[in-house]
């Protein structure tokens, strides 16, 4: 059938996102954008079914967001970026995307190609400067594919070309360049055939199975190890179960999501290091960097099998971690077959019983953290703060972190409550997540837990103002120190005896001070702003913080000036 109600290529662009299932399209516009604020200004006219506009003052916001609303509902996202400058800004966000295996049509003006004689050509001076000779080349490496959009004929083939590849395991970014006078002219012929199949998940091979099944049923203590799996909310049960019936414990390390409960039995802690000597086969599920070659590893006897959907990473140019096995397969899909082959198998059955007694020891130094005095006049802690936010949190809330909300520490039990900053690290991408899933999920209560230093990264007006335009009722903690904590201690790593480990003073490339009162900026954007420094208002300010997110639906933001 042909698209009949479409006028112009801009049209049909949005007319087929919206049909393959894109509900939202995070903007940050500029001059290339004007066939598409015409398609949006006709749609009262023509009825056409658009995604919705989430507006956002930055591009970093408007990738994150994205980010994070794929986070919250698992759906394939959509952002438009402003030609070339606009991708600048977002390459950092789209790092994070690329590592984290979100899938995301980006899509970008380009600079008007004509000078003249056609709709869209050029008609202001920045249309010479903004022009590059390969604008895509910014992020080329970072995306699974990228293409121009040449003419409206093709429009159909090209978003389902580039939101196919997005969603193809290993799934991540796509990019898309779109010419103004490309998306002007009128649609002649796009059809509106049916949406292409999806690619099924990658299962193992049953001989890799049957291996790794075997390995496991004989091992003293089988460790998995993930950072992860659960990415995919129907791996959580599924590792929960495999572990609990057949005697494997399991470590998250660098976690990145909640991929067992934090009261698993079988629970070996966050630390990958407290297992490494003792593990005699180690499982690592869809984890890039399992232990730090230079200072740990697995021991010299142990087996350790690779397994995900792109078990050795192939995106990184350099990862050397040992793998005896190596298993190409979705984690929920490994998982389902894993627990079929053990369940054929015989093992110790009092194994599970041993291994939650060996590893239960970090539990007992999690609960002297959070006993923590809320009375005393000591300084506020990271640790404190935690165990402050651990007692408030209720279960089912949202904690995205980046930097001091602690997995171990916050013990979250309900899968997809917890995410952790990407492995790409590019700062600034907790609070734009945090609100993209707050859009996701709107009946949930989303906490961005970040540090000073990320909170100036994700432009916190623009953020806020985000907020207040969307009805985003997110509450955001700061923990507040005045100083880069990553630099310092990457420093004194490195040069452990050397002077800067041996001056009192904080490195000037490490300093943030002096700080802005960081409640304003929420103020400024009609959401609540507290400033804490004293241990004992730490809790009355959290709880008064959530009845607003919670009750009045407004964002709230607690500024925690910490030690």
């Amino acid at each position: 059938m042909v698209l009949q109600d479409a006028e112009t290529v801009a049209e049909a662009f949005l007319v087929r996102l919206r049909r393959r299932g894109v509900d939202r399209l995070f903007v940050n516009s500029g001059t290339d954008f004007a066939p598409i604020v015409e398609a949006y200004a006709r749609r009262k006219e023509s009825g056409l079914d658009l995604p919705d506009v989430v507006v956002c003052a930055h591009e970093n916001l408007a990738v994150s967001m994205a980010h994070g609303s794929y986070l919250g509902d698992g759906r394939v996202q959509a952002v438009m970026l402003h030609t070339s400058v606009g991708t600048a800004n977002a390459v950092c966000a789209v790092f994070n995307a690329a590592r984290s295996r979100v899938p995301v049509l980006l899509a970008a003006g380009r600079t008007p190609i004509f000078e003249h004689s056609m709709l869209g050509a050029r008609d202001a001076p920045i249309h010479w400067a903004q022009e590059m000779f390969d604008q895509a080349g910014m992020l080329r490496e970072l995306v699974g594919w990228d293409y121009e959009l040449r003419d409206g004929a093709q429009v159909t083939d090209v978003v389902d070309r580039a939101l196919d590849v997005a969603c193809t395991e290993p799934r991540g970014p796509v990019y898309l360049t779109l010419p103004r006078e490309v998306l002007a002219a009128p649609v002649f012929g796009t059809d509106d055939r049916p949406a292409p199949a999806g690619p099924t998940p990658a299962h193992p091979e049953p001989a890799a199975v049957d291996r790794l099944a075997d390995l496991l049923a004989a091992a003293e203590f089988p460790v998995v190890v993930t950072a992860d799996a659960g990415a995919d909310l129907a791996a959580v049960p599924l590792l929960d179960e495999l572990c609990r019936r057949f005697g494997i414990a399991v470590v998250e390390h660098g976690t990145r999501h909640v991929n067992v409960p934090a009261d698993h039995p079988l629970h070996a802690g966050y630390a990958v290091d407290a297992v490494l000597a003792d593990a005699d086969v180690l499982l690592v599920l869809d984890h890039d960097v399992p232990w730090i070659p230079g200072t740990a590893g697995p021991r010299p006897d142990a087996v350790v099998v690779q397994a995900g959907p792109d078990p050795h990473f192939t995106r990184y140019p350099v990862r050397t971690h040992r793998a005896d096995l190596s298993i190409t397969a979705c984690t929920a899909a490994l998982l389902q077959a894993l627990t079929t082959a053990m369940a054929q198998r015989t093992s110790d059955p009092a194994r599970g019983e041993r291994l939650a007694e060996r590893v239960r020891g970090w539990r007992d130094r999690r609960d002297q953290v959070l006993a923590a005095d809320f009375e005393n006049a000591d300084p506020i802690t990271k640790p404190v703060l935690n165990a402050a936010l651990a007692r408030v949190r209720p279960a089912d809330a949202v904690v995205v972190s980046e930097y001091w909300g602690s997995a171990e520490l916050l013990g979250s039990t309900v899968p997809g409550t917890f995410y952790g900053t990407p492995p790409a690290g590019g700062l600034g991408w907790g609070l734009p997540a945090a609100m993209g899933l707050q859009m996701a999920r709107p009946e949930a209560t989303v906490i961005a837990t970040v540090g000073d230093g990320a909170y100036l990264f994700a432009n916190p007006a623009a953020c806020h103002q985000a907020m207040a335009m969307h009805d985003l009722p997110v509450l955001t903690i700061v923990c507040t120190n005045a100083h880069w904590g990553a630099v310092q201690g990457s420093a004194l790593r490195m040069y452990p005896d050397g002077h800067a480990a041996g001056v009192p003073d904080l490195s000037p490339l490490a300093r943030l001070d002096p700080s802005p009162r960081y409640a304003t900026y929420a103020e400024a954007s009609g959401g609540m702003g507290i400033e804490v420094s004293a241990r004992a208002d730490l809790m009355p300010a959290l709880e008064k913080a959530l009845r607003t997110v919670q009750e009045d639906r407004r964002h709230a933001l607690v500024d925690v000036h910490c030690a």
